[in-house]
């Protein structure tokens, strides 16, 4: 009798364990997920306060050029090369965020001022290099990045997306 009622307990308790037991592997699962996804976003990130960044990125954002014929003509190569090292980070960042890898709302909390500042100075000279060179993919996930902050931002402050992407 007391067998009986163990082994019923038992049978019971067997199938309820695994399903327990799995339950907690997709979470620990999915948590992991979300860790790595910040990993690579931070591993990213720690370029952003580099002095070196940091110059290339001051000088990006103290741009002055209009048009690309403007930035041909006075850019120096100096300019090239701050333009080529704050795209590729925030080309890097946008990729990141399109493949779903990096959130937004953890791309905003760490560049959306940065991202909302800058993308405004290389738009005109991304896309003269996009005509120039017939490649429209030149800095299109930078693009993207800024498209879908000034989006979330315009969401969040309950605001016309036009009010972001000229506060003016």
């Amino acid at each position: 009798m007391l067998v009986d009622i163990l082994q019923r307990v038992l049978s019971i308790a067997a199938p309820l364990a695994v399903t327990i037991g799995v339950i907690i592997a997709l979470l620990q699962l999915r948590n992991q997920n979300r860790l790595r996804q910040l990993e690579i976003v931070m591993r990213l990130y720690s370029t952003f306060g580099q002095e070196s960044f940091i110059c290339h990125y001051n000088r990006v954002a103290a741009w002055g050029y209009d048009t690309y014929e403007q930035y041909r003509e006075k850019g120096s190569e100096e300019d090239a090369t701050a333009l080529l090292v704050v795209g590729v980070f925030f080309e890097n960042m946008g990729l990141l965020l399109k493949r779903e890898l990096a959130p937004i709302d953890l791309l905003d909390d760490l560049l959306s001022s940065p991202i909302l500042e800058s993308w405004p100075r290389v738009r005109p000279i991304a896309r003269g290099m996009r005509e120039e060179h017939g490649h429209p993919a030149w800095f299109e996930w930078y693009e993207f990045l800024y498209d879908s902050m000034a989006k979330r931002i315009a969401e969040l402050e309950g605001i016309r997306l036009e009010e972001v992407l000229d506060p003016a």
